[in-house]
């Protein structure tokens, strides 16, 4: 899809420079002919991988929804403000929201994440983050790590994912899912504990 820059604006002949928050605004106004092109190389993997885990390494409906998410970042592009949250943040939550809609088209209902709020309340409230270390780097097998993610609730597997493969802040996570920061340590939490219930002594 190509957008015409206006006669009198004229378009950036440098792109590679600019924040994507920037290059954003830019496809928003149509002063660019190419619209995704920088921002597609730029976050087109992260972007790929993220629903290939929510897809259950299903790389074909990965591919498809990754697809369905340019093509609605580029249809909403003109209701685009910058704000506290980054571009990627944005992106994977139209990732997310392409992901639930195909799974209520299919009528397949989502597992719960578990955590009532009566049970969140009372878990500890942590200084920092679960430190991924401590877990991931001491598994050996990554296929085992792998297969432990997948037997994990979306809503717990998807936290996992955006925190320490797509390396977003807390707040990032909450924005994009659409849930407060302590609902995503809670989810973090029971993600690892399921996680180590799989991965037995080697966790």
């Amino acid at each position: 899809m190509r957008i015409r820059a206006p006669d009198s604006a004229p378009a950036p002949t440098d792109t590679g420079e600019l924040a994507d928050q920037d290059l954003m605004l830019l496809v928003a106004r149509g002063l660019i002919r190419e619209p995704a092109t920088e921002l597609f190389e730029r976050h087109n993997g992260a972007l790929y991988n993220f629903l290939a885990w929510l897809c259950q390494g299903n790389l074909a409906e990965a591919e498809d929804l990754t697809q369905k998410t340019w093509l609605r970042l580029i249809s909403r592009c003109g209701d685009y403000r910058p704000g506290p949250a980054t571009f990627r943040t944005f992106l994977f939550q139209i990732a997310r929201n392409a992901f639930l809609d195909a799974r209520r088209a299919a009528g397949e209902r989502l597992r719960d994440d578990g955590v009532s709020q009566r049970e969140a309340d009372r878990l500890e409230v942590e200084d920092a983050d679960p430190d991924p270390e401590t877990l991931l780097l001491s598994v050996e097998a990554k296929t085992r790590l792998h297969a432990a993610l997948m037997t994990l609730p979306v809503s717990q597997r998807e936290v996992v994912v955006l925190r320490y493969f797509a390396e977003l802040s807390l707040e990032e996570v909450a924005h994009t899912v659409g849930a407060g920061i302590e609902t995503v340590r809670s989810r973090l939490r029971y993600a690892f504990k399921g996680l180590r219930r799989e991965l037995g002594p080697s966790a």
